[in-house]
């Protein structure tokens, strides 16, 4: 009896889930080896205890997968940081991105995302997302423990869709036909 009541309140435990995550900030995630990445305690309390960027405008990831809605289209980044030995392979939504570059394995970045971006040693890679939802999974490529940060950054304005657009045609058309009118008159 007691072994039904505890599996029926781990079943009904709620279960790490992500939050939707922010533009223009840094997550670190961490991973065991070739598997997918987790976040951060204390933001996932399931993943392990990360070291703090030394950089500005990061934070610890929460459990996956990472989800956010962008109004136009946007860049995701992915960069390694610590020791340059890891590579990933990116999702939105189950589909593969691609993959980071391959790292070089030779060196320590840091725990700077900003710095270790800018290594021409560490493995990083940047996707292209169209406008609205997002929901991003990353898989480590190669045999390591460590961590590694992602952000999302909006890219210019949103694109028309071809309803609006075809609209927008229309009117001009009208309204440049009215000014031809007017003129020959």
């Amino acid at each position: 009896m007691l072994g039904s009541v505890a599996a029926v309140l781990l079943l009904a435990a709620p279960l790490a889930r992500a939050g939707v995550i922010a533009s223009g900030t840094w997550y670190e995630f961490s991973f065991a080896n070739a598997s997918p990445a987790i976040g951060c305690a204390p933001a996932d309390p399931l993943g392990p205890i990360c070291i703090a960027s030394s950089g500005n405008n990061s934070t610890f990831a929460d459990a996956p997968p990472w989800t956010f809605n962008a109004a136009t289209s946007a860049l995701l980044t992915v960069t390694s940081a610590f020791s340059n030995t890891n590579q990933f392979e990116v999702f939105d939504f189950g589909a593969s991105l691609g993959t980071t570059s391959m790292p070089s394995g030779q060196g320590f970045c840091g725990t700077d995302p900003d710095v270790c971006l800018q290594d021409t040693n560490s493995s990083h890679g940047s996707f292209m997302l169209g406008a609205g939802d997002h929901s991003v999974t990353i898989d480590a490529l190669r045999n390591s423990v460590s961590a590694a940060y992602f952000r999302w950054d909006p890219q210019g304005a949103a694109v028309p869709e071809p309803g609006s657009l075809a609209l927008l045609s229309a009117a001009l058309a009208c309204l440049g036909a009215a000014v031809c009118r007017k003129r020959a008159a």
